[in-house]
């Protein structure tokens, strides 16, 4: 495994985030008499989180570029921890939901999304879209296309680095559960198990190369 400057992760309680719009999203979406988790249950969260993601770290980071062949551009990368949501990578925000195993696993994920988005090797407004559907085909709507270079690369730390299929399994099926067998993610882990996500990434890697 390579020697690099890795970002440093910063896991924070987006407070403000939780007063402007958690609160809003909790008058429209909780059930009655369900409270909104406070400033001390935020901290809690993010305490369980960064004892669940620290161990890991830089295993899954240097795993990442060492399989992407990418550096990440920004050398901090703030992840922003609120009731109400899910998991985005820019700005990267995560719920309050998950156990520690489950953040790490979207945690991965999201990272996944920004380092081959935003890295050292081509611009951050570079039409990455078009690129993945000329490797991966046009037929696929963009959620899928979007999330079949992510897959590879996440199935490729799962195997590869941490050596822990169950951790596939456990993101398949919660797409599975969530979504059917439409749904996007999992067409695209489906795609990932059909094509190999070593030739994925191969390809993947020809968009970053440098123009001859």
């Amino acid at each position: 495994m390579s020697k690099r400057q890795l970002p440093e992760v910063r896991i924070k309680n987006a407070w403000l985030l939780r007063e402007y719009a958690s609160v809003h999203l909790h008058e429209l979406f909780a059930k009655k008499g369900d409270g909104l988790a406070d400033y001390e249950e935020l901290n809690e969260v993010v305490d369980k989180y960064k004892k669940a993601w620290d161990p890991v770290e830089q295993k899954i980071l240097n795993g990442m570029c060492d399989i992407t062949s990418l550096e990440f551009r920004q050398n901090t990368l703030d992840v922003f921890v609120a009731p109400w949501f899910y998991a985005f990578s820019d700005p990267m925000v995560i719920g309050i939901m998950m156990e520690g195993d489950e953040f790490v696993r979207n945690l991965t994920h999201e990272m996944i999304h920004r380092i081959l988005t935003d890295n050292t090797s081509l611009p951050y407004d570079h039409d990455y879209i078009a690129a993945w559907q000329k490797l991966y085909g046009k037929n696929h709507n963009w959620n899928t296309i979007v999330h079949i270079p992510v897959h590879a690369v996440h199935k490729a730390i799962i195997y590869d680095v941490l050596k822990d299929p169950s951790i596939k399994e456990a993101d398949y099926n919660a797409s599975l559960e969530f979504g059917g067998p439409e749904d996007d993610y999992v067409k695209s882990w489906d795609y990932v198990d059909k094509h190999g996500y070593k030739e994925i990434i191969n390809k993947l890697k020809t968009i970053y190369e440098p123009k001859k």
